[in-house]
């Protein structure tokens, strides 16, 4: 097998199980998905809490209609609120959206410190390193 494409099946089996575990313990401690900590903390992380939709596309990888379908349903339960005309509409993280990725996040560091414990801190910073810039590879940009 070729080695790139080991590495990135390798890649997905270890995302696959990590979200997996995730999605398993913020479900039962905070009543969200990994994909929904994800969003709720891209919002976190922006000044504001606020982003255009398509910009929350890339990051999250996954579709436009699944991001809004998902925004849909945490608008629904008060965790955020789309804003804006058809041409700008934006995502805006709410209070209670902002305190819910507070606490999911330190549930979700507890699982991602443990899962890599056994890989030594060096090498968890060159690959973490090499996975950012395999994200922003522009071959891999949707055209």
């Amino acid at each position: 097998m070729n080695t790139n494409l080991g590495f990135c099946l390798a890649l997905h089996h270890a995302h696959a199980s990590l979200q997996l575990k995730l999605d398993d313990e913020l479900g039962l401690h905070h009543g969200i998905s990994f994909n929904d900590f994800s969003l709720l903390n891209l919002l976190a992380q922006v000044d504001g809490g606020r982003v255009s939709i398509p910009e929350l596309v890339r990051p999250l990888g996954q579709p436009q209609s699944s991001v809004l379908r998902q925004l849909i349903v945490l608008e629904k339960i008060g965790l955020v609120v789309r804003e804006g005309a058809n041409g700008d509409r934006q995502a805006v993280l709410r209070p209670a959206g902002r305190a819910l990725v507070n606490a999911a996040r330190e549930t979700a560091d507890s699982i991602c410190t443990e899962a890599v414990e056994s890989i030594a801190p060096a090498a968890v910073e060159v690959v973490s390193a090499a996975l950012v810039t395999l994200a922003r590879t522009p071959s891999l940009a949707l055209s």
